[in-house]
C-alpha cells in the first residue's frame, strides 16, 4: 500500500482530512483496493475499545456484522446490478467504517457553522415535542430533557420534574419534524417517537389490555405482562404483543413496515383476513391488505433511535423522505432519480450539507439549500 495513502486514512479516522483529501482517498478505494480497505478497517476495530457505550456498540456490531455478510453477497449477485462491482464494495466499507468509529472515536461536541458549499445549513434535529392533555391543555416539552414519564398517574420529567399532574385519563405526544422523544408509559413499556410521529395513550391502562394508537414511527420495549396483552393500533393494523422488542414506521401515505427484535407479535389487518406472526429478525410489509414477511438485520430498523441513518439498498425517494422528517425541510428532485437504491450509513446529528456531501459523493447530484428548501439536480 502507498504510504501516502496510509496517511490519508489515518487523517481521515482523525477527523482532519480536507474535501480533496477525502476525494483521493475515495477514488484509490473505488478502483480494484477494496482488500487493502478491509485490512484497514479490520486492524482499526481490533484496537482498544472498553470506553464505549457496550449497549450502543452491540448495535453498531450488529450492522457491521451484516456489512461484512453482505459484501461476498454484492459481489456474487455483481452481474444483476446496475452499479460497477468495485465501488459498490468501496462504498459499502466507508459505509460501514463511518458506523464503527461514530460509536468508538466520537469526537468533542464543536460550534457547527451555518454555512456550505450548499447555500445556507441546516442543524440536525433534537428534543423536541409536545403534549396534548384530554381537556385540551397543550404543552410544550422541555427540550433539555428526551423523556417524559407516567408514575403514578402523573406525567414527569426523567429528572422527576412534574410536567403535569392534571386528572386525566389520555395524552397525546406530538413529535415535529426535526424531532425525537421518548417516553415511559404507565406499566413501564419504554417507546422512541421519530420525527413527524405521534402517539396516544391512556394514563392508566385498563384492567384487560393495554392499549395505544401510533401515526408515524416508533420504536417500543414492552414490558412483559401475560394478564395484558399490549396492543399498537396503526393506520388499519393491530398489533398484538405479550412483551417484547419491535418498530413499527407507519407515516402516513407510505408502507407500513413493522420490525420485530425480540419476542413474538401477531398482525393484523382491521375488516380483512390479512394476518401474520413475527419472530426475531423478520419484517412484514403491509402491501394491498396482506403482508410480506421477509428477513432483515432488525438493528438497522432502530439505528434511527440511535442516532444513526442506515439505508440499505433504499431508494434515493426515501432516503430524501428520511431527510426532510430529521432536518424539517423540502427536497425537490428529479423524478428519474427516485427509484436509484443506495447504501449508506451516516450518524444523524450531523448538519445536513454533511449528509449531502456523503450523497453527493455516493450519487450523481448536486445540492442547493436555500432556508428549509433543497433542490437536487442531476451532475
Amino acid at each position: 500500500m502507498e504510504e501516502s495513502i496510509y496517511i490519508l486514512f489515518q487523517k481521515y479516522l482523525d477527523g482532519n482530512a480536507s474535501t480533496e483529501e477525502l476525494k483521493m482517498l475515495h477514488d484509490y478505494f473505488a478502483t480494484e483496493n477494496d482488500e487493502e480497505l478491509v485490512l484497514l478497517i479490520q486492524s482499526h476495530l481490533n484496537s482498544d475499545t472498553d470506553y464505549v457505550d457496550l449497549s450502543k456498540k452491540k448495535a453498531a456490531d450488529a450492522i457491521v456484522a451484516e456489512r461484512w455478510a453482505n459484501i461476498s453477497e454484492l459481489t456474487k449477485e455483481k452481474k444483476k446490478r446496475s452499479w460497477p462491482k468495485w465501488a459498490t464494495v468501496a462504498a459499502l466499507l466507508i459505509g460501514l467504517l463511518l458506523v464503527a468509529m461514530y460509536y468508538l472515536n466520537r469526537p468533542e461536541p464543536q460550534q457547527l457553522q451555518l454555512s456550505s458549499i450548499y447555500g445556507s445549513d441546516v442543524l440536525p434535529g433534537s428534543n423536541r415535542a409536545t403534549l396534548l392533555l384530554a381537556d385540551g391543555t397543550q404543552i410544550e416539552l422541555d427540550s433539555s430533557s428526551n423523556e417524559i414519564a407516567v408514575k403514578d398517574q402523573t406525567i414527569v420529567y426523567n429528572n422527576g420534574t412534574i410536567v403535569s399532574n392534571k386528572t386525566i385519563s389520555n395524552a397525546i405526544l406530538k413529535v415535529p419534524n426535526g424531532g425525537i422523544y421518548r417516553l415511559t408509559l404507565s406499566d413501564g413499556t419504554k417507546v422512541v417517537l421519530n420525527s413527524g410521529s405521534s402517539l396516544s395513550y391512556p394514563l392508566q391502562f385498563s384492567d384487560s389490555v393495554r392499549s395505544v394508537k401510533l401515526e408515524g414511527e416508533g420504536y417500543f420495549e414492552v414490558s412483559p405482562n401475560k394478564a395484558k396483552p399490549f396492543k399498537v393500533k396503526s393506520d388499519n393494523q393491530t398489533l398484538t404483543v405479550l412483551g417484547t422488542h419491535f418498530n413499527i414506521q407507519s407515516y402516513t401515505g407510505e408502507t407500513i413496515e413493522t420490525t420485530l427484535l425480540e419476542g413474538k407479535v401477531a398482525l393484523s389487518l382491521v375488516g380483512t383476513n390479512g394476518n401474520t406472526i413475527l419472530v426475531p429478525g423478520q419484517q412484514a410489509i403491509k402491501h394491498d391488505n396482506k403482508y410480506q414477511v421477509r428477513r432483515v438485520n432488525a438493528q438497522e430498523a432502530i439505528a434511527w433511535a440511535n442516532n444513526l441513518f442506515v439505508f440499505n439498498n433504499i431508494p434515493l425517494s426515501q432516503i430524501f423522505k428520511n431527510l426532510e422528517r430529521w432536518y424539517d425541510v423540502e427536497i425537490s428532485y428529479p423524478a428519474n432519480l427516485s427509484k436509484e437504491s443506495y447504501l449508506i450509513e451516516v450518524p444523524k446529528d450531523r448538519k445536513l450539507s454533511e449528509i449531502l456531501q456523503t450523497i453527493s459523493d455516493l450519487t450523481a447530484t448536486n445540492f442547493k439549500i436555500e432556508g428549509r428548501r433543497i433542490t437536487v439536480t442531476a451532475k
